[in-house]
């Protein structure tokens, strides 16, 4: 009796055990507060956590981001946790529309970078593609995991008041 009681224990604890969530490819605690220090004096809006696998073929990954026409906007970009460089660029039309411009280019080597849209532009969206090159490992495994944070913001009436006090401070 003591004998089935063990390997039922065994058993259920190793159940258990194969229900916990695997460890994490993108602990992103301490990119998360670098990305706000970066992103002052905006005012946050939006943390967007992009998982990226490598595959064994170049793919293009693209996203929108809503954002208000007249308004002054800051992305902030963090690569820390991507394992291998990829491109990214930023356009003011989806992929497929006929005059589509591209407002920006960064290399992940760069590891955290900002964008700032230029508010003339007169943007109610901004697409984000990331060109992921293809991947294999000597050993014969095609998946890599890793992960891009993007922070947004943007400035505000109140902002817009401390830079008229500093502009009159500095006269």
């Amino acid at each position: 009796m003591r004998i089935l009681l063990s390997i039922v224990v065994l058993l259920a604890s190793s159940y258990l055990n194969a229900q916990q969530a695997p460890a994490s490819y993108c602990p992103k605690d301490d990119v998360v507060i670098k990305c706000r220090k970066a992103l002052v004096p905006f005012k946050y809006t939006n943390m967007i956590t992009n998982r990226i696998v490598f595959k064994r073929f170049n793919y293009v990954k693209e996203i929108s981001i809503p954002i208000y026409y007249d308004a002054r906007y800051r992305f902030v970009f963090n690569t820390e946790l991507l394992p291998k460089d990829i491109t990214i660029r930023v356009y003011d039309k989806p992929q497929g529309e006929k005059k589509r411009n591209i407002l920006g280019e960064f290399k992940s080597s760069q590891k955290q970078f900002n964008f700032e849209p230029d508010p003339e532009l007169g943007l109610y969206e901004v697409y984000i593609d990331f060109l992921i090159p293809a991947y294999i490992a000597e050993d014969g495994s095609s998946f890599i995991k890793g992960c891009i944070i993007l922070m947004t913001g943007y400035e505000d009436e109140v902002s817009d008041a401390f830079s008229d006090s500093e502009s009159d401070a500095a006269e």
